[in-house]
């Protein structure tokens, strides 16, 4: 389980920044790398992981709905504050 400090709405503002870093990246990897094989596999491996924060993202924001919140199989805890009535 994750620490409690690390509410949903936090952790989906983690992920746009993990999001924004990943760009930045391919960037450096567009402008930098000579090897056309290379470029290709690292962008590939970059988007990859930009779609899987993105998706885990999505979760995240449906989550206070569902009562069943995680981060890559981690349980996140949700704030009494936030909770809906059918959670227990």
């Amino acid at each position: 389980m994750l620490p409690e400090w690390l509410d949903p709405e936090t952790l989906r503002w983690g992920i746009l920044g993990g999001i924004g870093l990943v760009l930045y990246v391919m960037f450096l990897v567009v402008r930098f790398v000579q090897r056309a094989i290379t470029k290709f596999l690292l962008f590939v491996i970059l988007a990859g992981v930009g779609l899987s924060l993105w998706i885990q993202r999505e979760d995240l924001e449906n989550c206070v709905e569902t009562c069943e919140c995680s981060l890559y199989g981690a349980e996140v805890e949700l704030p009494a504050g936030t909770r809906s009535s059918e959670c227990r």
